[in-house]
């Protein structure tokens, strides 16, 4: 076999092995999601909402009942920051749907794409 075929299967060989590494994480965040997803919602309690401040710091929404309640976390504490009626609860910017790691490889796809379509 000639030096020529081999690098077309070496190109062959990484590129199958990249698409196989992309699905492989694609399933294994779609695993791990559901399955840590039980663990912001119980029978009586759940987590509406939390945002990322730092290092270890957290500030979460927790609903508990039919009671909306604000819970500042740090990594060796956790304390209540106040109480806020239901209809306090107004988004402050539309959800995104591209958080999920399926959304963002379909993104990064259209931009691709895109370029592609461009240079044509």
């Amino acid at each position: 076999m000639s030096d020529a075929m081999q690098e077309v299967f070496h190109a062959i060989g990484i590129l199958i092995s990249f698409i196989a590494v992309l699905a492989l994480a694609y399933l294994v965040t779609r695993l791990m999601g559901a399955k840590f997803a039980g663990y912001t919602t119980g029978r009586y309690i759940r987590v509406i909402d939390r945002i990322f401040l730092g290092r270890d710091k957290w500030v979460c929404i927790i609903q508990v009942g039919s009671q909306y309640y604000i819970v500042g976390i740090t990594g060796q504490n956790m304390k209540l920051l106040g109480q806020i009626p239901q209809e306090g609860l107004i988004p402050v910017q539309p959800q995104r749907e591209s958080g999920s790691f399926a959304g963002l490889l379909e993104n990064c796809l259209r931009k691709f794409k895109g370029e592609a379509n461009r240079d044509e």
